[in-house]
């Protein structure tokens, strides 16, 4: 092995030296993930796959510990809404040292080019429905001790979760998931998400918040809640979500037909891929 300017040069027998290391201290280049999703549809399902399953209790959640393809990783079901989100997330940091959160599930889409089945990964995470600007000396909106009301994902954690919606859609093309409707072609896009306490199921309720947020490509009740926890303990965190529906009159049928016949089976391959 030779170094010029801190520039390492490696023979091939170094090479292999290095390759050796890292595949025997693989805890220095993997992470502990902490794995969530709102209901059981979304994610309980990956169960099957973890092995050497430990099951803790803390407060009216289970959590699943142990190791997917060798990564570790604890996966939990938080449940609906920001409280529910904030207080997952808080436990898996502060009991199981995760090192990063995962949030994936279903969202209402805000854009008119989104389409059920599409697949947003985030690269903010927006609080839609908090709002003190009314009260005096406060502008904007704005969580309380933050000067800004988004939370950006960190360019690392949203290309993991990139890689693993492309690797997913390769792989659907390819055929490789036969229970998945062959009719479902994903579009993949990256971009702010919305999060509110309220399953927006009107066109007015829609309206209202993209004349505040036009930024946004979807709405959701957890992923900005899990991205200020991530933010307080500087933790990564990423939010993948799947379009259900359209934010609209018909949302609530819509979103009841994607969860029981497609989400279950599309959310749990995305998460196999996170731990390749």
């Amino acid at each position: 092995m030779k170094y010029i300017n801190q520039i390492y040069l490696l023979d091939k027998q170094s090479c292999n030296k290095f390759k050796g290391y890292f595949q025997n201290h693989s805890n220095l280049v993997t992470m502990k993930t902490g794995l969530i999703g709102a209901m059981r549809e979304e994610i309980l399902l990956l169960e099957h796959d973890i092995q050497n399953l430990k099951v803790h209790q803390y407060g009216a959640r289970k959590f699943y510990e142990g190791t997917i393809g060798g990564k570790e990783v604890v996966m939990c079901l938080s449940g609906w809404g920001k409280v529910a989100a904030a207080s997952t997330a808080t436990t898996l940091i502060n009991v199981f040292n995760v090192d990063q959160l995962v949030f994936i599930g279903m969202a209402g889409s805000l854009m008119e080019n989104l389409q059920i089945g599409d697949i947003v990964v985030g690269d903010q995470l927006i609080q839609h429905d908090v709002d003190l600007s009314r009260l005096d000396g406060f502008h904007g909106i704005e969580p309380p001790f933050y000067k800004k009301f988004r939370f950006p994902v960190r360019q690392a954690a949203q290309r993991r979760a990139l890689e693993a919606v492309k690797q997913f859609t390769y792989n659907l093309h390819d055929d490789k998931y036969p229970n998945i409707n062959k009719q479902y072609r994903p579009k993949i896009h990256i971009g702010a998400i919305g999060t509110g306490d309220q399953f927006v199921a009107s066109q007015k309720g829609k309206d209202k918040i993209v004349e505040r947020h036009p930024e946004l490509y979807c709405t959701e009740m957890e992923g900005a809640a899990i991205g200020q926890v991530a933010a307080d303990y500087n933790v990564p965190c990423s939010v993948i979500r799947i379009i259900s529906d359209n934010a609209d009159e018909e949302a609530h049928s819509t979103f009841a037909k994607f969860l029981f016949e497609d989400i279950s089976k599309i959310s749990v391959e995305i998460a196999r891929l996170m731990f390749v």
